[in-house]
């Protein structure tokens, strides 16, 4: 039988949405909601693992729609706006539900809310690509780019096509992390 390799590699993608036409807009709270849970927890827990000195090496993927959203000034303005109303929210929860059962549960989200928020605005100066450049930097993350829109590139009817999504995604690349 022969041996085999199994790589994991994390994923990071969304449409691009930016109106900046509209204080608020639904799809940006897709944004919104995938910084509060997965981007903003897992630099968090990159971080926690660095000052730990744990070893570790990750692969992902960040699509220049997304690395564009997220180093963009008025997303991440309306980001920081969002994220202080969950705080704010979340401590008023906590406050309600001094003396229940469901206490602990708002504690939890008033925390999370509290350390995402701090990651992003003092730690990262708002821009979480630039915490994904000092783990790559640091040898902990390898950042892999994809297509300028990730277009599944076989379907792709013409070569020139194509090759103008590969020299986009790659100058998205150069742009963000060197």
């Amino acid at each position: 039988m022969e041996l085999g390799y199994l790589s994991l590699v994390l994923h990071a993608h969304l449409p691009f949405v930016r109106h900046s036409d509209h204080p608020e807009f639904l799809e940006e709270d897709w944004l919104f909601e995938a910084i509060t849970e997965t981007y903003g927890p897992l630099v968090i827990l990159f971080d926690r693992l660095v000052e730990s000195g744990v070893e570790f090496r990750i692969t992902m993927s960040l699509t220049p729609p997304l690395c564009e959203m997220l180093s963009d000034g008025l997303l991440q303005e309306r980001y920081l706006s969002h994220i202080n109303r969950l705080c704010e929210l979340a401590e008023k929860e906590a406050h309600r539900t001094a003396n229940s059962p469901e206490h602990e549960v708002a504690l939890m989200y008033r925390d999370h809310f509290k350390m995402v928020r701090h990651t992003f605005e003092e730690r990262y100066g708002r821009n979480l690509l630039n915490a994904f450049r000092k783990f790559q930097d640091l040898g902990c993350l390898e950042i892999i780019g994809s297509s300028a829109t990730h277009a599944l590139l076989p379907l792709v009817e013409s070569h020139e096509c194509r090759r103008a999504q590969i020299r986009v995604g790659c100058a998205n690349y150069r742009k963000h992390f060197g």
